[in-house]
């Protein structure tokens, strides 16, 4: 049950990217904070990253397990720039989706902010 839930939210969350978003002052809010956690990750600080966390995702990822995302980035290359970025609001928290361009292969990261702007959601493709 859980994963088919989690397969419906990474559905639903990839319809944001071909969505996007005009909303110009959420944009300048949420996409540097976005920007700056995936710096954090690209830099190996993920105990900064966690604090940034709610208690949710505190419970759900905690540092250590962060720590697999290594790989999966430094398989990414070097990192280059940001390519695309989108922002929607749903169900009260902002959802930010990043293109991040890498000299082997890019990513997309999905960041999700609360209402006290916390991270409540982070995932990597």
């Amino acid at each position: 049950m859980k994963k088919t839930i989690f397969l419906l939210s990474i559905f639903l969350l990839v319809g944001l990217v071909a969505c996007g978003s005009n909303d110009t002052s959420l944009m300048e809010k949420y996409v540097p904070k976005a920007e700056e956690v995936v710096k954090l990750l690209n830099d190996g600080s993920y105990e900064e990253v966690y604090h940034q966390f709610d208690e949710t995702m505190k419970n759900a990822l905690p540092v250590e397990q962060m720590g697999q995302l290594k790989t999966v980035i430094e398989k990414s290359g070097e990192f280059e720039t940001f390519d695309k970025s989108t922002v929607e609001e749903q169900d009260g928290f902002y959802v930010v989706v990043l293109v991040a361009k890498y000299s082997n292969e890019d990513r997309v990261y999905t960041i999700s902010f609360n209402d006290h702007d916390e991270i409540a959601g982070l995932y990597v493709r």
